[in-house]
């Protein structure tokens, strides 16, 4: 039985737009495209999200290597949270309704500590959360199975209680390697059905 929504930030509670962002600080999206082809792709943002070292140690080592883009990576430090563009619609209330219905709603996300940037821009979704793991506290990644044990291990969980909600389909195939249930998000509305055909709403 279900007793614990388990929620993904990022695509889940927030929306984000790293291509607009970095269009305005580069001059065009075939510049951004680039960025995030080159420099912000997916090892380097697996990299910062693990957070082995501290995050500026990653930003003043691509300003080394790549000067021709300083200005761009100074832009994803500071002004990080401009990145992301609202809340995804309906979702606070979503998870307040579940809240009420008596599940525990927690929060499993890669994230580096830019994380608490977009959270005191868009506190709602983050406010219902009980708790979360963020991947920067254990220096694992989603969809490695160990960082959905130390969610559990961290609040008491069963796995087999736990439904996983993600936008990737990768980290919810991960989910289920550790024995949680998964859905793959794409909107709110889908979520609602899926949660009523399930009979958690």
């Amino acid at each position: 039985m279900i007793k614990n929504i388990v929620f993904d930030f990022g695509g889940v509670l927030v929306q984000y737009d790293f291509k607009a962002f970095f269009a305005k600080q580069l001059g065009s999206e075939e510049q951004a495209e680039w960025f995030m082809q080159h420099i912000l792709n997916e090892e380097n943002n697996n990299l910062i999200d693990k957070e082995d070292k501290p995050f500026g140690e990653y930003i003043a080592d691509w300003k080394r290597q790549w000067p021709d883009y300083v200005n761009a990576i100074d832009a994803l430090d500071k002004h990080y949270a401009d990145i992301f563009t609202g809340e995804v619609p309906g979702i606070t209330p979503l998870m307040e309704q579940l809240k009420a219905k008596g599940y525990r709603v927690l929060g499993l996300s890669n994230w580096s500590t830019k994380v608490f940037d977009v959270i005191r821009k868009y506190p709602k979704p983050f406010a219902q959360l009980e708790g979360s793991l963020i991947s920067h506290e254990v220096h694992l990644l989603k969809p490695d199975v160990a960082i959905f044990n130390a969610f559990c291990q961290r609040f008491g969980v069963k796995p087999n209680e736990c439904l996983f909600i993600d936008d990737k389909p990768e980290n919810i195939a991960g989910a289920e390697r550790a024995g949680l249930h998964g859905v793959v998000f794409t909107n709110t509305d889908q979520l609602r059905e899926t949660l009523k055909n399930e009979g958690i709403l």
